[in-house]
């Protein structure tokens, strides 16, 4: 779903749309700004909202910088050897090559907008999610972890 008004504005319900599936997330990304929809090849944003007990695998990015912004919902993100609790308000800064992951730990969907830099985060989003009205995808954690590595990201195995 691309639907935007403006090169320069995007509204809340603008964007291109993503159902994620298990094996290792659920819920979906809105990607907002990337090379395909702007005159940057710079940096990618979208927001992600992950369901109830849901999580963000621990992982890096082999080239980007990324921040995210959470915007409601609480929980515990992993930046390096740190671990941290987070609510509504935080920023967190990852730098490329990080290990990093988010799990929602509330009783509310996590909702976060991250930024990319440079972009490729949502091409990985795009192989790995699903438009609506289409069939879900569903991938093995392996099948996850191959198309994560074709775009530049290394998942931790558990």
């Amino acid at each position: 779903m691309r639907r935007t008004s403006s090169k320069y504005v995007r509204h809340s319900d603008e964007g291109e749309l993503l159902w994620l599936r298990p094996p290792t997330r659920s819920g979906h990304v809105f990607i907002k700004v990337d090379p395909t929809n702007t005159s940057s090849a710079r940096m990618a944003m979208g927001t992600q909202q992950v369901e109830v007990g849901g999580r963000i695998p621990v992982h890096r990015h082999d080239s980007q910088d990324e921040i995210l912004f959470v915007y409601a919902g609480q929980g515990t993100v992993i930046v390096g050897d740190e671990r941290a609790q987070f609510k509504a308000g935080t920023t967190v800064f990852i730098p490329q090559g990080v290990w990093h992951g988010v799990e929602n730990t509330s009783d509310e969907p996590l909702q976060v907008v991250w930024v990319v830099s440079p972009p490729g985060l949502e091409a990985m989003f795009r192989d790995i999610g699903t438009p609506p009205g289409e069939e879900a995808k569903s991938l093995t954690p392996e099948e996850f972890a191959a198309v994560a590595e074709r775009h530049g990201m290394r998942v931790k195995s558990h």
